[in-house]
């Protein structure tokens, strides 16, 4: 009853009548429609090839700095709803990445969604805030994403690239608008031992 009324109290919003029952009821406007992918069954929408694309990143993994051969983090990434969103779960292991002053280790989150037209990503963490990031896989099968970071001046961009046992991540940043990258991050991931992964 509490649902059938907010809705009626929506449609009233709108400009249109109640439907007499709650399974008449119209599909509401949706700020998303537009971005729904035309000819997609509305029955399974993430079942597409573009959808899969991340898969070789899915699991549990131990993090790696490709610099020092350190570990310094775990990493659960697992697909949600049907396999609309990717969900990464990241824990580093000690003071790596922290922000200064921070007694704490650093830890976030990302969910990446495929949207019919490209990948969108939003991280957030406990340190250092947020960010969203948008693209798209390129021809020698790996995924980049980019990001403006006005506020200081910096652009960024991140590749996700499978290799034969793992997935590799760069990192790399450019003065904003200039199209000069340089890698400042090379994360290596490794399955993590059943024992290991998480429930």
């Amino acid at each position: 009853m509490i649902r059938l009324t907010v809705s009626a109290a929506v449609l009233a919003l709108i400009g249109a009548s109640a439907p007499a029952r709650a399974e008449d009821a119209p599909a509401l406007p949706s700020t998303l429609s537009s971005s729904a992918t035309p000819g997609v069954d509305p029955r399974s929408p993430c079942a597409g090839a573009a959808n899969h694309q991340f898969d070789f990143w899915i699991g549990d993994w131990q993090v790696i700095d490709g610099k020092t051969g350190l570990p310094i983090a775990v990493d659960h990434v697992d697909a949600l709803y049907g396999h609309c969103v990717i969900r990464q779960r990241m824990r580093f292991t000690g003071m790596t990445y922290r922000r200064p002053g921070t007694p704490f280790p650093l830890a976030g989150i990302s969910i990446s969604r495929f949207d019919g037209q490209q990948w969108l990503q939003i991280w957030a963490d406990n340190q250092w805030g947020a960010i969203v990031l948008r693209g798209n896989r390129r021809d020698d099968g790996a995924i980049e994403l980019n990001s403006a970071l006005p506020s200081r001046g910096r652009d960024v961009r991140l590749v996700w690239r499978p290799v034969a046992d793992g997935v590799r991540i760069e990192q790399f940043g450019a003065k904003a608008g200039s199209g000069v990258w340089e890698r400042y991050e090379d994360l290596v991931y490794r399955r993590l031992p059943r024992s290991r992964r998480h429930p």
